[in-house]
């Protein structure tokens, strides 16, 4: 019995050609580039997320919330969260 073997570049660019499937493809690399800027931040001022929502004023749980589903934070939230880092200008890049 022979297996066919699969491209993946083949399956990822017929998958991506399928409306809509771009669009979510592009918000899951988006909340994964927030995600990987809030860890960046935290771990470049050597803070822990207790540390980090004490500074901001709210409950490690409530940080701890916020990293795993940035898309929920506003701007305004996100801003606190690098200023309690020490990011005294944060850049954030979506795309």
């Amino acid at each position: 019995m022979s297996k066919k073997i699969i491209n993946w570049d083949d399956v990822r660019a017929e998958m991506l050609a399928q409306p809509g499937f771009q669009a979510a493809f592009d918000a899951e690399m988006r909340q994964e580039r927030l995600r990987e800027m809030l860890a960046q931040w935290r771990e470049h001022a050597g803070l822990t997320r207790s540390q980090v929502a004490q500074r901001m004023g709210v409950s490690a749980p409530t940080v701890s919330r916020m990293e795993a589903n940035v898309t929920r934070a506003s701007l305004d939230t996100l801003t606190r969260y690098a200023l309690a880092c020490g990011v005294e200008s944060p850049l954030i890049q979506l795309y």
